[in-house]
């Protein structure tokens, strides 16, 4: 089950990666060619799509690593290991609750926009391809909110020691 858990971070990291890059890329290609006098349409609306693909996927690795915003007022007054452990999951679990109907409801506009076949209108690609980073990223943050809340700050320790 770890590397199964391991291979489907790094994948997301991986694909954070090329997101972010591809973006860097294409606004670097956008102003340069506005310097040239001739702006290229297409970058503006392709860096958009991996915009989208980078805060979704971002919002699933922050946590599954317990880097999102979060209030600890409450688990900060209580000192018993244990009392402070549950007390950690009910943020957990209402973000995976959350994120469940964020995912749900991402799958009926992705559903919808396939079956209208609805495309941008500069790539002319599928508008599904800037709703799927929504659902998968959902689904992702769902898990990644359970295995941070049930393992908690041990689990966090153990990746930053695995990325080392």
């Amino acid at each position: 089950m770890k590397t199964i858990d391991r291979w489907i971070w790094r994948l997301v990291d991986a694909v954070l990666l090329i997101a972010i890059t591809g973006m860097i890329g294409l606004i670097a290609l956008q102003v340069v060619s506005r310097l040239w006098g001739s702006s290229v349409p297409w970058t503006e609306e392709l860096s958009r799509f991996l915009f989208i693909w980078t805060i979704w996927f971002g919002v699933a690795a922050s946590f599954r690593t317990g880097q999102h915003p979060a209030v600890t007022l409450l688990s900060d007054l209580v000192t018993h290991p244990a009392r402070r452990r549950v007390i950690d999951l009910i943020p957990a679990v209402a973000a995976a609750v959350l994120f469940a109907i964020v995912a749900y409801h991402g799958w009926s506009l992705l559903a919808q926009q396939i079956r209208f076949g609805e495309t941008s209108p500069i790539l002319r690609v599928g508008m599904w391809l800037a709703t799927l980073p929504l659902v998968l990223g959902s689904a992702l943050a769902v898990i990644g909110a359970l295995i941070h809340g049930v393992q908690g700050s041990d689990y966090t320790h153990a990746i930053k020691e695995a990325r080392k």
